[in-house]
This record gives C-alpha cells, sequence and structure tokens, in this order.
C-alpha cells in the first residue's frame, strides 16, 4: 500500500471511529508548514476534494520566537493556497509565563488558545494535530525519563476534549513519502534542532540510538502508551463511578479521597482537573501537600499550580481557580520553581527566588535605596530546582544565624516579637526534600544551613512590593525585619 493511500485510510478509520463528523461539519487543522502538519492537512483535503468530508479549515500562528518565523508564515500561506485550503494566521509574541514555565511550555498554551479560538468562529467539531507514532514514542520515553506513572505513559491520547490526533497509528516516515508523492515542499523550523529542548535530544540522539539496534522500538513504545491509556480509561470508569456514576466527577468525598493509594489517588485528582477544565494535573508536591492536609482532617486550602486550588466544600474536595485574596487567611503551600515567582493570595504576598551578585546595599542592613528593605540567604539552588512555599504548621523549628541550637519556630516568633495576628501570615520558604528545612521566615530568621558565607551570591528573594531579600552578612541577617500586622495592598 502506497503512503497516500495508508495516510488516506487511516484518516477515514479515525474520522468514522474516534471523531465522526457530521455532514458538513468542518475540521480546523494545527498547521505549521512542517512535513507531518502538511501531510495531515493535505489527506483531509484530499478526502474533501472526493466529497467525503468538508473542507478543512488551516490555522497558524507564527510565535514570533525567531527571525525566520514571519517568513515560515508566509510560506505555510502559499501552501495552504496550493491545496485550496482556506487559512487563518495571526502572530503573538510568546513569553514565559510565571511559576517557572518555560518558553516552549508558554507557545504550547498559546497554540492551543488560539486553535480553541479558530475552532469557535468556523464552527468546527475537531482541531486535528499530527502527531504521529514517533512523536508518541519519544513522549513515552520522556514520560520514562521524568518518573511518569500511569497517567504520563498513556502520552499523547488521540482525543482529548476538542483536539483531536489522527496520524498517531502512522510512522513519521509515511507522512513524509506522502508529502512528496503530491509534490509539497514543506518547511524546516529551526527550533527543531535546538538540543537545549528536552523532547528534540530525545528525538535526535536518545531514540535514534535505541532504535538502531531495535527498529521496532518505536512501535512497541506506542503500544505501551496504547495500553497505559487503556488502564488508565478502565481506572477512571471505576474512580468516576465511586464518585457518583459520572466519568468525570467534579468533586471528591475528603475521606474517600484520603483513604486511596497514592497511584489512583494522582488519577483521581486528574480526572477533578479534567472535568473543571484546568489545563494541567498538579505535580507530586502538590499532591503530597494535599494529602498531608486531608491525613490531619482539617480544612483544606492547597494550590495545585496553573492557577488552580483544591479546597474543601462541607466534605467534598473541589477544584477551583485561585481566588486573588481570599476573604479570610487559610493554610497555604505553594511550589516555585528557581528562578521564578508566585502570587500567595491568602496573605496577599508575591514572591520570586532569583539569582545575584552581592550589591554594596547589601552590608549595611539590607535597605535599598529606594527605601524597600532587603534581606539575604544563600540558597543552594539550580536553575529547574524547586522550593516549598508555605505557612507554618505545629512542630516547624529551625537553627537561627548564629544561634547555638535548633529551636521551635513558635519560640521564636514570641522570643522576635512577632504580632500573634501576622504568624500564620509568614511565607516560610523550604527546601525540597526529605526534611522540607526551612530556610527562611521573612522578618524572623535565616537557618544556619543556608548561612551567606564563602560560597557567595547564590540567590536572592523579593517578598510583596517593599521587602527585598538578597545577600547579608551572617550577623544582620540574624536581625529581625518586622513585618506588618496585615499584608500591604501590592
Amino acid at each position: 500500500m502506497s503512503s497516500p493511500t495508508r495516510l488516506l485510510s487511516a484518516l477515514r478509520l479515525f474520522l468514522c471511529d474516534a471523531a465522526p463528523v457530521e455532514p458538513g461539519g468542518r475540521i480546523v487543522v494545527a498547521f505549521s508548514g512542517g512535513a507531518d502538519s502538511t501531510a495531515l492537512l493535505w489527506g483531509l483535503a484530499e478526502l474533501a476534494r472526493r466529497g467525503e468530508i468538508a473542507p478543512p479549515v488551516a490555522a497558524h500562528l507564527d510565535h514570533a520566537l525567531d527571525p525566520g518565523s514571519a517568513e515560515r508564515a508566509r510560506r505555510a500561506a502559499r501552501l495552504t493556497a496550493m491545496l485550496g485550503v482556506p487559512l487563518v494566521a495571526a502572530r503573538r509574541e510568546v513569553a514565559a509565563g510565571g511559576g517557572g514555565e518555560s518558553l516552549e511550555a508558554a507557545a504550547r498554551r498559546a497554540r492551543y488558545a488560539f486553535l480553541e479560538e479558530v475552532r469557535q468562529g468556523a464552527g468546527a467539531r475537531w482541531v486535528a494535530t499530527a502527531h504521529h507514532r514517533d512523536d508518541q514514542a519519544e513522549t513515552v520515553l520522556l514520560r520514562l525519563l521524568f518518573g511518569s506513572g500511569l497517567a504520563g505513559l498513556a502520552a499523547i491520547r488521540p482525543r482529548r476534549g476538542a483536539v483531536v490526533r489522527p496520524l498517531l497509528a502512522l510512522p513519521k516516515e509515511t507522512l513524509a513519502a506522502a508529502v512528496t508523492a503530491a509534490g509539497l515542499a514543506p518547511i524546516e523550523d529551526p527550533t527543531n534542532a535546538d538540543l537545549r529542548i528536552p523532547r528534540n535530544r530525545v528525538r535526535r540522539l536518545v531514540l535514534p540510538a535505541l532504535a538502531a539496534g531495535d527498529p521496532a522500538l518505536p512501535e512497541r513504545l506506542a503500544l505501551l502508551a496504547a495500553r497505559a491509556g487503556g488502564a488508565r480509561a478502565a481506572l477512571e470508569r471505576r474512580l468516576g463511578a465511586a464518585a457518583g456514576g459520572d466519568d468525570l466527577p467534579s468533586s471528591f468525598q475528603a475521606a474517600a479521597l484520603a483513604a486511596l493509594p497514592d497511584a489512583l489517588a494522582g488519577l483521581a485528582l486528574s480526572l477533578l482537573h479534567a472535568r473543571c477544565g484546568a489545563a494541567y494535573p498538579a505535580g507530586a508536591g502538590a499532591r503530597k501537600e494535599l494529602g498531608r492536609q486531608l491525613a490531619g482532617g482539617r480544612a483544606v486550602g492547597c494550590d495545585c499550580g496553573a492557577g488552580w486550588r483544591w479546597e474543601t466544600e462541607g466534605d467534598e474536595v473541589v477544584l477551583r481557580p485561585r481566588r486573588d485574596r481570599p476573604e479570610t487567611p487559610a493554610g497555604f503551600a505553594y511550589t516555585l520553581r528557581v528562578p521564578g515567582e508566585l502570587d500567595i493570595p491568602e496573605i496577599g504576598v508575591r514572591l520570586a527566588v532569583r539569582r545575584g551578585a552581592v550589591e554594596p546595599w547589601m552590608w549595611t542592613g539590607g535597605r535599598s535605596p529606594a527605601g524597600g528593605r532587603r534581606a539575604g540567604l544563600a540558597l543552594p539552588v539550580a536553575a529547574g530546582d524547586r522550593l516549598t512555599v508555605r505557612s507554618r504548621r505545629p512542630g516547624d523549628r529551625l537553627r537561627p544565624l548564629g544561634g547555638p541550637g535548633s529551636r521551635r519556630l513558635k519560640d521564636l516568633l514570641i522570643d522576635r516579637r512577632v504580632p500573634r495576628e501576622s504568624r500564620d501570615r509568614l511565607p516560610l520558604v523550604c527546601m525540597d526534600g526529605a526534611d522540607g528545612a526551612i530556610a527562611w521566615v521573612p522578618g524572623v530568621a535565616i537557618d544556619e544551613r543556608f548561612r551567606v558565607g564563602s560560597r557567595g551570591a547564590e540567590a536572592w528573594a523579593e517578598v510583596w512590593a517593599e521587602v527585598w531579600i538578597a545577600e547579608l552578612t551572617p550577623t544582620e541577617a540574624s536581625l529581625p525585619i518586622p513585618l506588618p500586622p496585615t499584608p500591604p495592598t501590592p
């Protein structure tokens, strides 16, 4: 069977079984102009020419990430014109978001938002992307490297919401051969050769090296993803039934969630995220904090990333968009990737951690020329490492700089005359890891383990608009910097 025939057969089968299209219904194609998306667009245009579906709509977003992106957009427009397909194109500059979001993740988020806009504007049922079997194999390897569980090993789903991937059963070489047979010249994106991007390293180095001794490896990795997806679907049905008979529950009973094994609890929470429209499931750190709060039998208040938060409503755990400023302070726990920043709406605080060199003002009491108060500490962190920022807990201890030994945080707060009403508003900066060591309590103390010394300037953090943290001498860093009893207006 020729490559074009294989491509058309795969599209027909997918549109018949996995993503039916109503007569006259349109499909939006995510079109970069590369070989994969060109194959997909050609295949759907060919089915439309034969009267099997309505003509597709191509959608191209120029992320403006490199000087050649505008020219690639013009070439993409010429390709769609050759195929007789209408094109919706836009140019939107992309910048990495907060919370440690990478530029690639920000571009992906912007791209899918644009595709949804085009889908709604065209009145289309589906957005089709050109992910293929080799993409699936790469994703499985990436998930293995990151230690993913069952949900991660399921990798790229054939259908998620309005997004469908009809080419997952086909290898990249079939798509390239179909494009060549059609006489089309796809566009090369230079960012695909950037080995700083993990997927590009897997694509260009890891997978070819593994497949050199086992050509069937990509196919078997894709099969693993399919089996993991089937197992996940079965578990989803069971969990949905346990939550009240809905495949995608909108809440879970707190007691039932607390009783689940870790693996099932993570899957249950990912179902909750899917139902509520959160873009990504929560990370392991956030799930661990939620488990701790559930085990304590108290009301839940836990950030889970991407602007979402778990909270209790009666005896149910629900997922809600994070509010700018809750009415009353509540316990909190957030994960911060270095370098990065986050908002803590419970206390009206923004905190950031960055690397920085020593400056003269850091040796004179920690006050900047602009009047903002600053304090410093040495955090042994590198780009991509994570910190936990949380409220105080019973039993918290640290060793203040210059102190003879470990002390209870409660006693330290009393000694430093921190007002009672301010104590639960302190954002404790903790190192990720088994012991979750407290590195810094703003306005109170830095732990001796994070003394600024021979290692030099390693990180500085800032807390809301007026208070900064940077490198101080050990003597000055141990001095209390009073915090206001209520958070200032940003």
